[in-house]
């Protein structure tokens, strides 16, 4: 049955989307404790993220099709049990090889998560009201980032690392029950597809080929793939090379993430009246605007604290309103089998970012420079994809 956007739905969807984001935001304050906590190097726990990044990515793949075939909710649960199970072991864990296998089977649990509510969302929605709905759910969704680093340094300071994981655990544990009293199945039998292999193959195989889909799916990940890379890097940008506190560094990663919140809903609220194609050519405009200064500072020694914040204010606060569009682009070129084209363009997005976030650990250098330089060039990736790449003909059509 047709989703029905009612406060409670989107709140529920929201939370399912924001495990992701607490299962990466909510122990970057912790980043260099953990590290001296099991005596190993910072940039080593900074691959955590990367890891959990790229096994995201690569099993979206698989859970993409699983839920065309089976249906939203049954790959939703498989997914939620796999994370919770993920967050008890990272609790648990005292050398680096237990937290690294806690992470991979967190990550393979939130792949399931993640690439359903999309497409959960899709099922019998307009363009316009796929768009407008997403923009609430990530407004929910939003709110995890800019909560989760407050959260998870106060759990550092209050008790330890390892209470971080029992706290996403247990946030795990109540959105299971209200998905499960709340939201039924949105995918009919009759739409449903055969799992196979073959098939499995041939669906991406025709995705791939497909320039329209392609387009949208590299211009969002690339932008993305510069969000994770601040994900990965400003820990310690901020609290080893700024000297902020650990406390205070929720405060700064918040305000981006409150940007994004904001910009989020003004999208969200005016692409019915303004159109897709005007708010996404804005939401690019402003990303290009931050790589430009991105680039421009990186000349500098060390330039002042507020100018990292500000930019990457700029850069990070498009993401809600360009993931939404650029989806639905690539949504109207892919026909019927919207589980596997949100897969691909998760895939796409998450190998960016683990891409991007190993890419900095490899390149730390002990500067603000490899975040920002990494950033920057991800901007400029995207706007040259966006504007090279899409036919006029798709984007007075599509986005």
């Amino acid at each position: 049955m047709p989703l029905k956007l009612t406060f409670s739905t989107v709140f529920i969807l929201g939370l399912l989307s924001a495990i992701t984001p607490l299962a990466i935001d909510t122990y970057l304050p912790s980043i260099p404790t953990i590290a001296r906590s099991i005596q190993t190097e910072v940039h080593l726990i900074q691959l955590t993220v990367s890891v959990y990044l790229m096994t995201f990515a690569i099993f979206q793949l698989l859970f993409g099709p699983m839920s065309d075939a089976y249906g939203r909710r049954k790959v939703i649960f498989i997914g939620l049990f796999f994370y919770i199970l993920g967050s008890l072991v990272c609790s648990f864990s005292y050398n680096y090889e237990l937290l690294m296998s806690g992470r991979i089977i967190q990550a393979f649990g939130g792949a399931a998560v993640a690439v359903c509510v999309p497409a959960l969302v899709r099922d019998g929605l307009s363009n316009e009201q796929f768009v407008k709905a997403m923009s609430y759910v990530f407004l929910v969704m939003g709110m995890a980032p800019l909560l989760a680093p407050i959260l998870g340094g106060i759990i550092l300071i209050a008790f330890d690392w390892h209470y971080i994981f029992i706290f996403l655990a247990l946030m795990t544990c109540i959105t299971f029950f209200l998905f499960a009293v709340n939201i039924a199945e949105t995918l009919p039998l009759s739409k449903r597809i055969t799992f196979s292999l073959e098939n499995i193959l041939t669906n991406y195989a025709q995705l791939l080929k497909n320039k329209g889909v392609m387009r949208h799916i590299l211009s969002g990940s690339l932008h993305f793939g510069g969000l994770m890379c601040f994900v990965t890097g400003s820990s310690f940008v901020y609290i080893e090379f700024y000297g902020v506190d650990e406390a205070n560094f929720g405060l700064l990663f918040g305000i981006s993430v409150g940007a994004l919140i904001l910009f989020t809903t003004v999208n969200g609220q005016l692409v019915e009246r303004v159109g897709i194609i005007k708010m996404t050519n804005v939401s690019i405009a402003i990303m290009l605007l931050a790589s430009c200064l991105f680039a421009g500072i990186t000349l500098m020694k060390q330039p002042p604290l507020w100018s990292i914040v500000f930019i990457s204010t700029l850069f990070i606060c498009t993401i809600g309103a360009l993931g939404s569009n650029l989806m639905v682009g690539a949504l109207n070129h892919a026909g019927s089998n919207s589980g596997s084209v949100v897969a691909l363009a998760g895939t796409f997005r998450f190998m960016m970012g683990a891409i991007g976030g190993a890419v900095i650990s490899i390149l730390h250098d002990g500067t603000f420079v490899p975040m920002i330089s990494i950033m920057a060039a991800c901007g400029f990736l995207s706007f040259a994809t966006y504007v090279l790449m899409m036919a006029p003909t798709a984007l007075s059509k599509n986005v």
